[in-house]
This record gives structure tokens, sequence and C-alpha cells, in this order.
């Protein structure tokens, strides 16, 4: 890949005003089942993507702040490790902690051709169009699609490229789904290709608590704001006020769930969906996951899925690290 002065440019490569659409059924679905399920996936319109990134500024959310420290000490040695190769993004959002990569590159006159993944199409380009003007070697190319989507429209590539999934995204999956990713990440990747995970551990329960019931409250805004999202796009009477937000870790799984809870006996309808669901008083949603993992267990399960390990960085008050891997 050539590393000469280019012009700046924006490419997209998918560019959807909806990457979720299609997704109807698999809400009816999630809404009929026992027990009821909203997918994360609704948290993040330009909406909800504003309360997370507030969020991300409390002091109790420990998760953006470290791992922003992990990677301006470490960024040049993943750089180095790495090659400066591609980089590909899964849930790039607004890229603010890739800047600290990408500013690598930058240091060194170094052409870098970057692909953000993500299904807030708005905000990634907004995103696009700040980082070209931050950096004047970098070539933004956007995929404004689900992950799978977005990993499929990847061009072919002789030379290796960085996948990177931070933010502990990938402890937001059920694991079942983190398998799938994975798989889906080597199969879409090539050996000598790298992938860069940032991941939160097990650590004491209250710290984690905290960290998802911030007393600002952007957490359950972020959260509740699915709802919002659903009467959007599909034509919904959902009341915020007659929801509230529950979150909770569980120690012994190593996971923090996080609920939507009806207040009251209620239906809801989707019209566009031609869709009606009944709520009763206390019943429970499934809205989120995050799971904590052991270093040593999160290594397992990337290794086999095909990937070896090159080298881990963890921060030890908080129990937050950096995983790096290779494709075999």
């Amino acid at each position: 890949m050539s590393k000469l002065l280019q012009p700046r440019r924006i490419q997209y490569l998918v560019r959807s005003g909806d990457p979720l659409a299609g997704d109807g059924p698999n809400v009816i679905r999630s809404l009929s089942r026992s027990p009821k399920k909203i997918s994360s996936f609704y948290v993040y319109d330009k909406k909800g993507t504003e309360f997370f990134e507030r969020q991300c500024g409390t002091p109790e959310y420990y998760l953006r702040r470290v791992e922003t420290r992990l990677l301006t000490r470490y960024a040049g040695d993943i750089a180095e490790l790495c090659g400066y190769p591609s980089v590909i993004e899964l849930g790039a959002g607004t890229a603010e902690k890739t800047r600290i990569l990408l500013a690598e590159y930058a240091r060194r006159a170094l052409r870098c051709d970057y692909f953000p993944i993500d299904v807030d199409t708005e905000t990634l380009a907004q995103a696009a169009r700040t980082l070209i003007s931050a950096f004047p070697f970098l070539f933004v190319h956007c995929l404004g699609a689900t992950y799978e989507k977005g990993l499929s429209a990847l061009p072919p590539c002789s030379d290796p490229r960085l996948f990177m999934f931070l933010g502990s995204s990938l402890g937001n999956m059920e694991r079942r789904e983190i398998d799938g990713l994975l798989l889906q990440l080597f199969a879409h990747g090539a050996p000598g290709d790298y992938l860069l995970l940032g991941a939160d551990l097990d650590k004491d329960p209250a710290v984690i608590d905290r960290a998802y019931n911030d007393s600002a409250g952007f957490g359950p805004r972020s959260t509740l704001n699915m709802l919002d999202h659903l009467n959007h796009r599909y034509a919904g009477n959902f009341i915020a006020e007659n929801f509230r937000y529950r979150s909770k870790y569980d120690s012994l799984i190593k996971r923090n769930e996080v609920r939507i809870e009806s207040l009251v006996d209620q239906t809801v309808t989707l019209a566009s969906l031609n869709f009606s669901v009944s709520f009763g008083a206390a019943e429970l949603i499934d809205a989120e996951v995050m799971w904590k993992f052991d270093p040593d267990e999160l290594g397992e399960i990337v290794d086999r899925a095909g990937f070896s390990p090159v080298r881990r960085w963890i921060d030890p008050v908080y129990r937050y690290g950096l995983f790096l891997f290779m494709h075999k």
C-alpha cells in the first residue's frame, strides 16, 4: 500500500440511510419471546449516541477514560507491532479514541486507510469529516451498516489489516453472538491481520454498578432512548415515563444485565409493523448485557476463532485491558 501523500477524501462503501431496514421481523420476534428483548442496536441513533457520549464523560464511567489512557500510552507500540496497516473499526461511533492511533500514522506522515463500521450513519459521516480535517494522510471509507454487512462490503486487500473493536463492545453480546462475530472476523480476515480488542474485566461489583448507574442519569437515558428509537422507526407509541431502567452486575457469571421495567400494565403498538405487544406491571425487557472477562478466558475465546495472542495491556487499578491478537 502506497504511503505517499494523497489528497484528502471520504468514500462511502456502504451508504444507507437506514442500516436497520428490514429489521422489523426481528423486532417482532424479540418482543414476542419470553422474556421480551430489544436489540442493543436500537440504542444507537443520533440521540442515543449523544447520551452515551455524555455517559462516557461522567466520573463513574471508567471504561472510556481508562481505555483512552491505555491507548495514549501504548498506541505507538500497537502501531509498531502491527506495521501501520489499514484500520477497520467495528462500532466506530465518534472515533474519538481511534484518533489516538491515527495520530501515530500522522506523526510519521504515513497514509492510513480507515474503514469505520457503524449503524449510526449520521454520526459516522460527521466523524469522517472531522477526521480528514485533522489528518491529511487519512482516507476514510465509511460503512454505514451492521457489523456483518460492513465486513462483507470490505474490498479485497493483499496487505495486512488491523481490525479494532474497542469500548468493551464485544462484551455487549451474548456468548453465541461473540463466537459468531469472531468467526466472521476470521473469515473476512487473512493470515497476518491483527485484531485489537478493548475489554472490561471482572472487578469489585460496586465499581461496575456505579458505572452503569451514573448520578447524572445518562446511562439510563441512553438505554430508554431505545423506546423512542422504536417509536420513530416503526410508528410506535411507547411512553417512556411508563418504563424505568434497571442495571445490576451478577458477579457469579461476570455479567452486568440492563433491563427496562414496565411500571404499569400497558399495550404498545408499532403501527408500521402492524404489531401490538402487552407488558405487565413489573415485567422486565432484556436490553443490554456487559460481560466482564477474565483475561485468560478472553484469550481462549478469541483463540478458538482462529486468532493467536500477541500482547495485552491491562490497567491494574480499574482492570480494563487492550488485547492484541493475530489472524493465524
